[in-house]
């Protein structure tokens, strides 16, 4: 079977329960006002022929966490609380679509999602979703690092305030991963420079 080419593939990091409802365990307003667009704006980038990546995270019982963290890892995303579930707003195609579990911070650490990105023909990648400075940093970082060009989106991305994902876009965008709108997306991807 011929795998399906695509230059530009969007990751859409951890968009579960604990982050994106009222009351999840890290759950912020930022996420709920980029949420209103969130379907349309991935099902627009699906029809453009980006490859759309639903990454989730689910934490292991007995996963060592250093305990002087002021918030350890094991808060959120533990399996069998439903705030590890994926949200159902995210357009998620079963068929077309690679649904990626992530062990860590990044996407990439100590999984092949390079060599599947890359047996897809994908040179840009794209990363939205939670958190701006944590796990959509990382991979960020890490798809840079694998020698994809990176890129942030901005109006796709959230943390606990407007101003720290902003801090965070700068700092990406002077180093690894340029942050730029889904507009500008657009843009290029009709342009077929995505």
């Amino acid at each position: 079977m011929k795998i399906p080419q695509h230059k530009t593939a969007l990751l859409v990091v951890d968009m579960q329960h604990d982050f994106t409802k009222p009351g999840g365990k890290a759950y912020y307003e930022m996420t709920e006002q980029m949420l209103k667009t969130y379907p349309e704006k991935i099902n627009k980038m699906r029809e453009k022929g980006v490859l759309i990546v639903p990454i989730y995270t689910i934490h292991d019982h007995d996963k060592p966490v250093n305990p002087e963290l002021t918030r350890m890892a094991k808060a959120t995303l533990s399996p069998e609380t439903g705030g590890e579930l994926m949200d159902e707003r995210i357009p998620i195609d079963p068929v077309h679509d690679i649904i990626w579990r992530k062990y860590a911070a990044s996407a990439f650490f100590k999984t092949n999602l390079d060599e599947v990105l890359r047996e897809h023909g994908v040179q840009n990648v794209l990363v939205c979703g939670v958190k701006t400075n944590v796990c959509c940093r990382a991979t960020a970082t890490d798809a840079a690092s694998h020698g994809f060009y990176a890129f942030m989106v901005s109006d796709m991305i959230a943390t606990n305030t407007p101003e720290l994902s902003q801090f965070h876009l700068d700092e990406m965008t002077k180093y690894f991963a340029k942050a730029l709108d889904s507009d500008e997306v657009f843009r290029r991807l009709d342009a077929g420079t995505f």
